[in-house]
């Protein structure tokens, strides 16, 4: 689970930025269904509540991507070995200043246990890191489990692990000597075969639990094949919701894999409506690993039946497709935070509130985070909580930030108010600036 998460000097975050997944205090209601209670190793400490749900707002270029891309980042920084010193880390810091250094901080459940991990990095290495451990779920101390710098000049590390962690000195040399200063210590620690809790629960954590961002780049309808085919959801399932949502589809079926390749050489064949192209893929054959799944789509109407390929169902269809594989999945997974960026792609709104009206009924012990510009589901007050509701808003010099719908007071959003119309008219921000008056002009 994943509690909040901190960037500074990345991308468009110029200062310290912070995206929270901790209820709100102040707010009342709905806590059946937005919240996860995840219970303490020590039965008689208080369980940790989260919210399992977060949604970004905000105008084109605010921001709203970046912060996904973040906490993807340091998904990759904290998991990536390196085999030489010298290969340069992927740095992005705001305003393409690289004197500075960008940093990211994350407090994270692994293991009924609470974690606070920092990590701070330039181009050329990771110049700071550090593992804290709270003692219980709803602590507000934690304990040091290591804290680690690099010499810049000689480029390596320094790891010191702190003395109640009674890791051996064998352990922490030969820790030392293979973590390399452009990789963390929790890259290290995954090359050796030493057994060190926190770092494993951590390394757990980052590796099968951090999943990967879902950009726009990426067809879901294929990750919603991948797991079908692999059995982690039902096909039967898949096919009871789509029905729900008025596709006419009776039946879904992955009928082979195909390569790259072959998946080129379609998209290729189908480019123009009515001819067969001749283009050719050139490259080699792409291995198994990459075998792209084939899904086989069948519709029933009250005159006929018919079968499509993927590659003719339309782009919202196969959406729907992909987002309905990917809440068959979290609801059927225990503890995995994904990312989506702008979930209301190809989406008719109603299909988008049905979306996360099913994950809010069904999803018990998972996260997700996600961009949007779908302002109608903001109109749904009996369904809304303020702090699950996020705004990127771009600063006048081109820096992102972030805040809450529940930081605003009641003199900008009372209780009997619409959160709809208070964002519309742009008094929460995050929403482009005169956008009545933007019109295209073209000079002749």
């Amino acid at each position: 689970m994943l509690v909040d998460f901190s960037v500074e000097n990345f991308l468009s975050f110029k200062d310290r930025q912070t995206l929270s997944f901790e209820p709100d205090a102040k707010i009342k209601g709905l806590e059946d269904y937005y919240f996860i209670s995840v219970r303490d190793k020590d039965s008689q400490k208080k369980p940790l509540q989260l919210l399992k749900i977060g949604m970004i707002y905000g105008a084109n270029a605010s921001g709203k991507s970046n912060l996904l891309k973040a906490l993807n980042h340091m998904k990759f920084i904290a998991t990536k070995t390196q085999t030489e010193k010298n290969v340069p880390l992927k740095f992005i810091p705001f305003g393409m200043d690289y004197s500075g250094k960008s940093a990211m901080e994350v407090n994270f459940i692994s293991e009924q246990t609470k974690y606070n991990y920092i990590v701070e990095f330039n181009a050329n290495s990771i110049i700071y890191e550090e593992l804290n451990e709270y003692p219980f779920l709803t602590a507000k101390k934690s304990k040091n489990v290591y804290k680690r710098t690099t010499d810049k000049e000689k480029r390596l590390p320094n790891i010191v692990f702190d003395k109640g962690q009674k890791v051996d000195s064998l352990t922490q040399k030969q820790l030392g000597l293979i973590t390399l200063s452009n990789e963390t210590v929790l890259a290290g620690f995954s090359k050796i075969s030493a057994d060190i809790s926190a770092l494993r629960n951590a390394c757990d954590w980052f590796n099968e639990k951090l999943d990967m961002l879902l950009s726009l780049q990426i067809p879901l309808h294929m990750i919603a094949a991948d797991y079908i085919d692999n059995h982690s959801i039902m096909s039967k399932s898949m096919v009871s919701a789509l029905k729900r949502a008025d596709f006419n589809i009776s039946d879904i079926s992955i009928d082979k894999k195909r390569t790259e390749k072959e998946y080129m050489q379609e998209e290729l064949d189908s480019y123009v409506e009515g001819h067969k192209l001749t283009i050719n893929v050139d490259g080699e054959e792409v291995g198994n690993s990459n075998d792209i799944p084939k899904i086989i789509i069948k519709h029933k109407t009250d005159q006929t039946e018919f079968v499509l390929p993927d590659r003719l169902e339309s782009e919202g269809t196969m959406r729907y497709f992909g987002l309905m594989g990917i809440l068959l999945h979290l609801s059927d997974s225990d503890g995995l935070f994904m990312m989506i960026d702008e979930l209301d792609t190809s989406l008719h709104p109603e299909l988008y509130n049905s979306f996360i009206i099913s994950f809010l009924k069904n999803v018990k012990n998972s996260q997700l985070l996600f961009t949007t510009h779908n302002r109608e589901f903001l109109q749904k007050k009996r369904i809304l909580r303020k702090d699950a509701l996020w705004i990127a808003n771009k600063r006048s010099d081109g820096s992102t930030e972030m805040y809450s719908f529940s930081d605003f007071d009641s003199s900008v959003i009372r209780d009997t108010s619409s959160i709809y119309n208070a964002y519309s008219v742009g008094k929460l921000g995050g929403v482009p600036k005169n956008a009545d008056d933007l019109m295209l002009f073209i000079e002749k």
